[in-house]
């Protein structure tokens, strides 16, 4: 509902349960409550990481992505909005360097304006939000599970 293409793809959402961890931790500062630069309301625990990328906040549309989050069943506790350098956004992608052919323009729209960071919660949380995300590609996405996120 939200995607144009690869590059605007509306959200991000760990591409399985093993690289939520990862990508938590890079966002919310881990389990280490002392680390974090700030205090969180973050719960760490039956959750998943939900970016929603520069485009949309620009447009307005992030309200209609969090009424769609909470409207399939998911909590919301904790949100944080961040602006990423470039060289941020490409360690936090790095995983898809040499993977995806339009890491490039990905970096540029991450590193292109704010970002708002969620924790989500659910149980079975990451494959969960990955169903409500959809396919990575907006187009197939359109085609195929029009209801979803992307």
């Amino acid at each position: 509902m939200f995607g144009t293409d690869q590059t605007k793809n509306a959200v991000h959402g760990a591409d399985k349960a093993g690289s939520y961890k990862r990508e938590y931790n890079y966002w919310f500062g881990g389990e280490n409550v002392a680390a974090r630069p700030m205090q969180t309301t973050a719960v760490l625990d039956n959750c998943t990481l939900c970016l929603i990328k520069p485009h949309l906040l620009r447009e307005g549309r992030a309200g209609q992505v969090i009424d769609m989050i909470l409207a399939a069943g998911f909590e919301i506790s904790a949100m944080e909005m961040f602006n990423l350098s470039r060289p941020v956004a490409e360690e936090f992608y790095d995983v898809y360097k040499g993977v995806l052919p339009e890491y490039l323009p990905i970096i540029e729209n991450l590193s292109g304006g704010p970002v708002l960071a969620l924790e989500v919660r659910q149980q079975n949380a990451v494959s969960a939000f990955r169903e409500l995300c959809g396919p990575h590609d907006p187009e197939i996405a359109k085609h195929l599970r029009p209801d979803t996120i992307r």
